[in-house]
């Protein structure tokens, strides 16, 4: 079978740091010092909250505050990642966060801990994050040759999968032995790591020069442009945040699931949670050996499908059969942690460099936005259909969510496109006739 030429164009990118992975190295230190501490942090509030409270509703609200900023602002946030020095950027997010967090643990430190404060607190930090992930997102595409660009974004996938088994224990350990504000003062020197980490790293200066760049509307319409004229990432786009606000909700109903379908107890509720996090650094520890291979969009696609029966099945468990949803919760941590490396790769491959910024703004509002269209259908149908049955609902639309990225026509003609990125030289392509291309 003959494979059609495809005309294509090149990117200009900057050269790769001599020591590139010394550099990918010192950042990923750096992150991790920060995310580590400030899941430590976050989940210290979270229980302030509940024992201050006891309230579902201001729990729901401490989420919605962690969120809604970073999904408002993350394309100002890639704005401001294509128009200046990315390192900076980072830096200066980095710097912000962690000044906050000092400035938050000295007024509790004085006695002045409240529920406002702590929503404060979340909201603040997730400002800092709407300008942080564009600039990191946009950056490490450059610092590493192109077949190690799965790898990276596993890499750093690996940390949030860390925090989730660490940062509850650290955080809610120290917030009981030491108090809330030290949690805080750690985050803080987390973030100070960080910021060292970042300005000891030699990254390259590659930013958007160009007059529309200096006008932030004209910048943010030319990010909504580039995304709007890749017909493939908008389909894309579209079914990730369809599968993305169910599983939010799903993920807020596990504990629920664990006491009311199965009679768990908390020690039950917290082994779920464990054992979800220990295989999800297994199924990373996979991809980042493996690679992802060319084609990641089937990558993407068998992690939905499969992550979406998955989901089914829990649903149709019986109340006896804890051992199994254990053992289902262990694969769903494997499969899952296939799903945004290879994604997010795609889109570092298909966009420009110099406009990256600011479409990985607007993945990032898609992403951040889902989540509270996803606890808001949780919480409301869960009501009426019953947990469980809310997990096979959930399955269905992450299933066909999954078939879609793999079958849709558009969608494999983007994953063909992106397969070819893996030369020598990054390109698009152009030929509107590649759909016909034969695999």
């Amino acid at each position: 079978m003959s494979e059609q030429q495809l005309e294509v164009k090149e990117f200009d990118h900057p050269p790769l740091p001599k020591n590139w992975l010394r550099t990918v190295v010192i950042i990923w230190l750096g992150q991790a010092a920060s995310i580590l501490t400030a899941y430590s942090s976050i989940y210290a509030g979270v229980w302030f909250v509940t024992e201050t409270t006891d309230s579902a509703l201001m729990l729901a609200l401490a989420s919605l505050c962690s969120m809604l900023p970073q999904g408002l602002l993350a394309p100002l946030g890639g704005v401001v990642a294509d128009r200046f020095n990315r390192k900076y950027v980072l830096i200066a997010a980095d710097a912000f966060v962690g000044t906050m967090a000092l400035i938050m643990g000295m007024i509790i430190a004085m006695g002045h801990v409240s529920v406002p404060l702590v929503l404060i607190m979340g909201a603040l930090r997730s400002v800092g994050q709407a300008f942080h992930m564009p600039a990191m997102e946009s950056t490490m595409p450059l610092l590493v040759p192109k077949k190690h660009v799965v790898r990276v974004n596993t890499m750093n996938q690996s940390l949030w999968s860390m925090a989730l088994v660490v940062g509850p224990v650290l955080g809610i350990f120290l917030y009981t032995v030491v108090g809330f504000q030290m949690v805080l003062f750690l985050n803080a020197a987390g973030c100070a790591v960080a910021c060292l980490a970042l300005a000891l790293a030699k990254i390259p200066d590659f930013h958007d020069d160009s007059d529309e760049a200096r006008h932030p509307i004209a910048s943010l319409k030319a990010g909504f442009a580039t995304l709007s004229a890749d017909r493939g990432l908008l389909i894309l786009c579209g079914i990730v945040m369809a599968i993305m606000a169910m599983y939010t909700g799903i993920n807020s109903l596990f504990p629920l699931m664990t006491y009311d379908h199965f009679h768990g107890d908390g020690y039950a509720a917290s082994l779920i949670e464990g054992i979800y996090g220990a295989f999800s650094l297994v199924g990373i520890a996979i991809l980042f050996i493996w690679g992802g291979g060319k084609r990641l969009l089937r990558v993407v696609a068998f992690s939905g499908t499969f992550s979406g029966i998955i989901l089914i099945a829990t649903g149709l468990l019986s109340p006896s059969m804890f051992f199994w949803f254990a053992v289902l919760t262990a694969i769903s941590g494997v499969v899952e942690s296939m799903y945004n490396g290879p994604l997010l790769a795609v889109v570092q491959k298909r966009v420009p460099p110099e406009k990256l910024g600011r479409v990985m703004g607007l993945f990032s509002t898609v992403t951040a936005l889902s989540s509270p269209i996803g606890l808001g259908l949780a919480g409301t149908c869960a009501e009426f259909t019953g947990v469980a049955m809310w997990f096979v609902i959930s399955g269905v639309v992450v299933t066909a969510g999954g078939l879609a990225i793999g079958l849709l026509p558009s969608l494999r003609k983007l994953d063909r496109e992106v397969a070819a990125t893996f030369d020598e030289i990054d390109v698009r392509k152009t030929n509107p006739t590649v759909e016909n291309a034969v695999e």
